[in-house]
């Protein structure tokens, strides 16, 4: 038999004690009580929000669970931002098989491997600016935000010097305080704005006769004016997806990791005197820290029953990906941070089916990199202000505004030579 859980008091998401180290409490006691719940997103819509491994999965890989309606007139809205049309990230198939096979040979493991050496060197020079701080200094300023904006950039082709004007647009477009509608809309125009002259330089440059420099932003150009295999908005919008979500998930990303090993010295003093454990750290920590207070979003293209409870047609759904990663069905000790999980740490903090992460292979490099940099440039790291008085962004991808630390006396870095 099943139900419709509609009656339930209401319950609001992001929950009021969310946008902190440690997720609420509510998580484990939807998962327990309330699997699939209604809550009411920071729009004002209701939705669906599942909580549980299996049934995250369920909602991530099933195709009657739809990203393409998301962006249809009159679908429940789940954050400040309205939905674009012609983004990957709001397309079923076929639209969202050809648009990933677009971009997919760029981000194989084959290629991040050769890219690796280029990410382990500019880990070193930005820990050098860090090193050359004296007393606290903030290590998203300085590392963990540059980081992936900088290796993004380079895959693109977007001139480094470009990125201060879409750093602050792309932290904006996240937020998750209604108030800021307005600047969050006019952030996303800038955005738009600025991809769409970026393409059409590009292109002028290709029309000229310049040879392809063979980044991904030169090879998009060409697919679309020379193989039609996109239209105009499907490239800006493409591009501006990679752009925006290359860098903020895995800065924001670092900065948690980094929250995680410092609360508790003894677990950076191990990475430090086991670096070998540093792979099976990541995918641990991937684990253990949620990337956001919501989830991935869907809409329900037909009635659905999940765990019992009936989903309509229309309804959205929110998976939560946090909390399916603290399942206690799935994970031995879930709030406990175990490096030995190895290959049985089956964590979906990439997502999963078709829409699973395109840039996973480029994350997992970036965040072992800066691991293995940062343990051995500084092994005496530590947080400058108790882990209470870290200040979080209120944002759809959640993590701290500044990370002040102490680095302690610095090794010199090794001899590294960038290809």
């Amino acid at each position: 038999m099943t139900g419709t859980a509609r009656d339930e008091p209401e319950l609001r998401l992001p929950f009021p004690d969310a946008f902190a180290v440690d997720p609420s409490p509510t998580w484990a006691e939807l998962r327990r009580d309330a699997p699939v719940r209604r809550v009411r997103t920071v729009a004002g819509d209701e939705v669906w929000l599942v909580t549980r491994y299996d049934d995250v999965r369920v909602v991530l890989a099933d195709a009657r669970f739809s990203r393409a309606l998301v962006v249809r007139p009159g679908a429940p809205r789940t954050a400040v931002a309205a939905p674009r049309a012609g983004s990957i990230t709001a397309a079923d198939p076929p639209e969202h098989t050809r648009l990933r096979r677009l971009v997919a040979g760029s981000f194989t493991q084959r290629r991040m491997r050769e890219f690796q050496p280029w990410i382990g060197a500019l880990t070193h020079r930005l820990a050098d600016d860090v090193a050359a701080v004296e007393g606290p200094v903030d290590l998203r300023r300085l590392f963990a935000l540059p980081l992936p904006i900088t290796v993004i950039c380079h895959l693109l082709g977007v001139p480094a010097e470009d990125q201060p004007l879409f750093a602050r647009w792309s932290e904006v477009v996240y937020s998750m305080d209604m108030a800021e509608k307005d600047e969050v809309e006019r952030s996303y125009d800038a955005l738009d704005a600025y991809v769409t002259a970026l393409v059409a330089e590009r292109r002028s440059a290709l029309l000229a006769g310049r040879a392809p420099s063979g980044a991904l932003l030169d090879e998009l150009v060409l697919a679309r004016d020379q193989q039609d295999r996109l239209s105009e908005a499907e490239l800006v919008s493409l591009v501006l997806t990679l752009l925006v979500a290359g860098h903020e998930t895995t800065a924001n990303q670092i900065g948690s990791f980094l929250i995680t090993l410092l609360r508790d010295p003894t677990r950076w003093e191990r990475l430090v005197a086991e670096p070998d454990l540093i792979p099976d750290a990541v995918e641990e920590l991937l684990r253990f820290n949620r990337l956001g207070e919501t989830g991935q979003y869907r809409v329900a293209a037909e009635d659905v029953v999940v765990a019992g409870v009936r989903i309509r047609a229309g309804d959205g759904v929110i998976a939560a990906i946090g909390s399916a990663n603290r399942d206690e069905a799935v994970f031995d000790s879930p709030d406990s941070l175990d490096f030995g999980r190895g290959g049985g740490n089956p964590h979906l903090a990439f997502g999963h089916g078709i829409h699973h992460c395109l840039g996973a292979a480029l994350a997992r490099v970036e965040l072992r990199e800066a691991l293995r940099t940062l343990t051995t440039r500084f092994p005496r790291l530590r947080l400058a202000v108790p882990v209470g008085e870290l200040r979080w962004r209120r944002v759809l991808i959640s993590g701290v505004a500044e990370l002040p630390v102490r680095t302690g006396p610095p090794t010199p870095p090794p001899a590294i030579t960038a290809r």
